[in-house]
């Protein structure tokens, strides 16, 4: 199915280049905090603990997933998305002010929490300007910028830690927050958003478990989240505490290790959408996945170059997956499926939560760098997901059937 007639987005070129800019902005605040939060949590309570922090943080994710659609209804996608970033400029520039301590944790959960959210009500209102015939070009375009962000931060990110402190950190945070609820509130003033009927995740639940290729999409997802999950909380540990990098190391090493993001998700997503359809290139960019973060765990040099190039190569088979996953998922929905999108974001916060449990109980027994190879299990399990998938049809496919059918 390349496009459904059902579907009645209308694209508007205007707002999703606004939108994909205005992710470039949010990846860089993202990729800001991301790599050194599980380090403030050890400042507070100790390496053994940071598993229970991002326990708690998904849980409180996923409940608010599950009420998506009615703060939707309340608030309208805009609003929404402005009260979602008042609240993260709010704690971020709290704690700029605070030395680590429980009361921050507290609070960077709560953080942790609206910064997915907010990138639910981002995806809800980019769905509202697309259509089906060109998400992988769109999705890819979007994530092209966010990961653009992403690219340029770890390293500033590492070095602010390093001169400034987490006050320096979140600071700079709320600066760029602030700034982007002012873009927000210029550049989608005139958007109010389709009406979000009276549905709820369960009924979403329902939905997906009727569409095997939702489903199955949906089990990818989560395979990528529980990469992201053990990866970005524990490697960051393991290079620093049990190898020994400095945090100016770490921010050369993250900076490499995201370029796939930024030169392979556009191209990607063109290729989903005229020649080949996800099916295939899902199932390459799972194997690749695997079999490069197996290595991980092999790996104890303290080389700037080998871990560089070595995480620079799990994460082409990631940034595929990221991308292919998005322009399928949304070639099976619209703008007014806000349930959908909301129930199939808890992909982020179930493999979140459940990568937490494994994580500190698989740390009672084992060393750290076993978690690594708990990432490929899971990764492998994918495979049999995206080998049996229903192929999206490519516009090269389709304009070929009338040809092959006569």
């Amino acid at each position: 199915m390349l496009e459904n007639p059902s579907h009645q987005e209308q694209l508007n070129r205007k707002k999703i280049r606004f939108l994909s800019a205005t992710s470039f902005f949010l990846g860089f605040l993202d990729a800001f905090f991301i790599y050194i939060i599980s380090s403030y949590f050890v400042e507070v309570s100790g390496s053994e603990n940071v598993g229970a922090f991002y326990l708690l943080a998904f849980a409180g994710v996923f409940a608010l997933f599950l009420a998506i659609p009615t703060f939707l209804r309340r608030f309208g996608q805009v609003r929404l998305l402005l009260l979602v970033l008042l609240t993260l400029f709010g704690i971020a520039a709290f704690l700029s002010l605070r030395n680590p301590s429980w009361f921050g944790a507290g609070l960077l959960l709560v953080f942790l929490a609206a910064n997915n959210v907010m990138w639910v009500v981002m995806d809800i209102i980019l769905e509202g300007f697309s259509n089906d015939r060109v998400s992988g070009r769109v999705r890819g375009l979007y994530l092209t910028f966010l990961n653009g962000g992403l690219l340029v931060s770890p390293f500033l990110s590492t070095l602010t830690l390093q001169k400034f402190g987490y006050g320096g950190v979140f600071a700079t945070l709320a600066l760029g927050y602030a700034i982007v609820f002012a873009a927000v509130m210029l550049g989608l003033r005139d958007h109010n958003g389709k009406p979000v009927p009276e549905i709820s995740i369960l009924t979403a639940w329902r939905k997906v478990k009727q569409n095997k290729s939702l489903l199955k999409i949906y089990h990818i997802s989560f395979v990528i989240e529980f990469f992201y999950a053990l990866m970005i909380v524990y490697l960051p540990i393991y290079l620093t505490v049990y190898l020994g990098f400095q945090w100016e190391e770490l921010g050369i090493i993250f900076t490499v290790m995201l370029v796939p993001f930024v030169i392979l998700q556009y191209p990607l997503g063109v290729l989903a959408d005229i020649h080949w359809g996800e099916k295939e290139l899902l199932f390459l960019s799972l194997f690749l996945t695997a079999a490069s973060t197996t290595m991980v765990g092999f790996i104890d040099s303290h080389s700037i170059i080998v871990w560089a190039a070595l995480l620079f190569f799990t994460r082409i088979g990631v940034a595929a997956i990221e991308v292919l996953r998005d322009s399928y998922f949304y070639k099976q929905i619209d703008g007014r499926d806000a349930d959908t999108i909301a129930f199939f974001r808890t992909a982020r916060p179930v493999a979140n939560i459940l990568g937490a449990l494994v994580a500190s109980v698989f740390l009672i027994f084992f060393p750290i760098q076993g978690l690594f190879f708990v990432v490929v299990l899971v990764a492998v399990s994918g495979l049999f997901s995206a080998f049996t998938l229903r192929d999206s049809q490519s516009e090269r496919e389709m304009a070929l059937r009338p040809t092959l059918e006569g």
